[in-house]
């Protein structure tokens, strides 16, 4: 029953069977003329037809034919979403196939039922009795039906989300189908592998099933199977930003939309036209039949139907306008958006590489001078100190006096070698430079320890690995800074400087029990040394909280991703 010519010789087969009174052949024409309208969704007179070819198997004592009967039937329920009903015969017809070990019959059978509970939407019973079809057809060598019963456990996976499962037999059903040269399920199951990999976030996998699918349904004629691929490509351009191919696919999606409303109508005449021959054919061998006014509604209705046709094509096209030009709209509306998206991105890229640039300059000429410092002046000190160890050595003083000042002067370029050194460390330290942030800090605050009746506790937790050298300079420079600020301001005698790592965040909390400060006045007189420690962990992206009261003491907060 592939084809409308199909109704026209199972009519003829049926007055046949009926004038013989061959009741094999009468029920066998019956569900033949069923099916025929079930694929119509002509519901209602498919069921009649199933329901007489089963009153007379049931007559002959025809099991298999019941068996096929009932099975029918539940396709019909089915079809009207009665998954109940459809369940009941379903099982009525495994039960009779598998009192007569018709296995083909069961795996049928257990695949419908399958269905059955998918419609339920009791996925875990759908699986079960897919997966017992499957074996069943893997015993009989039945390809078709092996790949056919893979696919639907790949759609009972597919609805729970379980991708991978879904996709692993999608594969194998693909591969079967491959085998047999069954087209339409090489089209259905390419597009159901894309649309797994379109959730995946797969797009360029998911691009290629669509695709191939589209070329072997345009092939096969599938067109169907061609909308939905055209569909799903406009989904996927759409997600990659490929907006003018997503529009070029949606509209060849509608087109065919439009095509099989005008086919379905089509069918739906010629389906009129068919059942006016029946019923003219069986009314003839009872009694003698008007043909005129048969005909005559027949045309009637015809007209009615082309009319209508007519009507809702006009709809669909006035609607398919106002949806492409809202589609255009939104599409402009996207890019534009976009567009100012990447300019704002942009802008916020350059602003950080400028102010990375600016860091790094400054970090560059703390080095520039650091090295100066100690190579030049440090250098030019310490030639100096020996030029003078020398002179004492050749003048031989005998005065107390010059002795004296001369020891001075060398005292006096002894500590300005020393503080030359301790600046230039001071401004880049070594241990930063070699070994890291927590070294720097720890020599930082060893060399700070010497101060009298200043204490300081030092923690550190987590940080086992270096951080990236910027971020390191800048959170070092900003703990010199406060510590700086506390010595010279806090007249603290007690400070305790935490460094705390986890996940992907650096919290660093430093506390101090000096005199504190109005954090209210903070934004309103912050010195420059305030200013600047928030705009360099602004910089990290991180944040900085100052809680002090006036006589209590200040605690910082640092919290920088890292």
């Amino acid at each position: 029953m592939d084809s409308d010519s199909g109704m026209v010789y199972g009519n003829q087969a049926l007055v046949l069977s009926q004038k013989l009174k061959w009741n094999k052949g009468i029920a066998e024409t019956l569900r033949n003329i069923g099916t025929y309208y079930y694929l119509r969704a002509n519901y209602p007179l498919s069921l009649e037809y199933y329901l007489r070819s089963l009153k007379i198997e049931e007559a002959c004592g025809n099991k298999k034919g019941i068996a096929s009967c009932l099975s029918n039937i539940g396709v019909v329920y089915k079809g009207q979403e009665d998954y109940d009903k459809s369940l009941e015969y379903y099982s009525a017809a495994f039960k009779i196939d598998s009192s007569m070990m018709n296995k083909k019959g069961m795996a049928a059978d257990l695949g419908n039922i399958g269905n059955a509970y998918k419609g339920q939407n009791n996925i875990s019973k759908a699986l079960e009795y897919h997966q017992k079809a499957l074996k069943l057809y893997t015993e009989l060598k039945n390809s078709k039906g092996m790949a056919l019963n893979l696919g639907s456990i790949g759609n009972d996976y597919k609805s729970i989300s379980q991708y991978d499962e879904a996709l692993k037999n999608y594969l194998e059903s693909l591969k079967l189908y491959e085998e047999i040269g069954n087209k339409s399920g090489i089209t259905i199951t390419l597009s159901n592998m894309g649309f797994i990999y379109l959730q995946q976030n797969k797009n360029k996998l998911a691009e290629e099933c669509f695709l191939k699918s589209l070329k072997i349904g345009k092939e096969s004629g599938l067109t169907k199977q061609v909308m939905e691929a055209e569909e799903y490509l406009s989904e996927v351009y759409k997600k990659n930003g490929n907006y003018k191919k997503a529009f070029d696919h949606y509209k060849n999606a509608m087109i065919l939309k439009d095509s099989i409303f005008n086919e379905e109508k089509n069918k739906e005449i010629t389906r009129k036209e068919m059942t006016y021959e029946f019923e003219k054919k069986e009314a003839a061998t009872q009694a003698e039949y008007d043909k005129k006014t048969a005909l005559q509604n027949a045309e009637i209705i015809i007209t009615k139907a082309e009319v209508e046709r007519k009507n809702i094509i006009t709809y669909i096209l006035v609607v398919s306008i106002l949806l492409i030009i809202l589609l255009s709209y939104l599409i402009y509306n996207r890019y534009k958006l976009k567009q100012e998206a990447l300019l704002s991105a942009e802008l916020l890229r350059q602003q950080d590489l400028r102010s990375k640039a600016i860091i790094e300059a400054e970090e560059n000429e703390r080095m520039r001078i650091a090295r100066d410092l100690h190579d030049g002046v440090g250098q030019t000190l310490s030639a100096a100190k020996l030029n003078l160890s020398s002179l004492e050595n050749k003048l031989k003083l005998t005065e107390i006096e010059s002795q004296s000042a001369l020891k001075n002067a060398m005292e006096l370029v002894d500590d300005s070698v020393k503080e030359v050194r301790s600046v230039s460390h001071s401004m880049m330290p070594n241990a930063l430079l070699k070994s890291g942030l927590v070294a720097a800090v720890r020599e930082f605050i060893n060399k700070l320890t010497g101060i009298d009746k200043l204490k300081i506790d030092l923690e550190i937790t987590g940080l086992n690995q270096r951080l990236e050298p910027t971020t390191e300079t800048i959170l070092f420079r900003v703990l010199q800074e406060i510590v700086s600020n506390i010595l010279k301001h806090a007249k603290a005698n007690h400070i305790t400087i935490q460094l705390i790592k986890h996940d992907n965040e650096l919290t660093i909390i430093i506390e101090d029990n000096g005199v504190g400060f109005d954090t209210k006045k903070l934004n309103e007189s912050g010195g420059i040394g305030l200013k600047n420690i928030t705009s360099r962990i602004e910089f990290l992206q991180g944040r900085v909280d100052f809680d002090s009261n006036v006589g209590k003491g200040t605690t910082v907060i640092i919290e920088v991703p890292v």
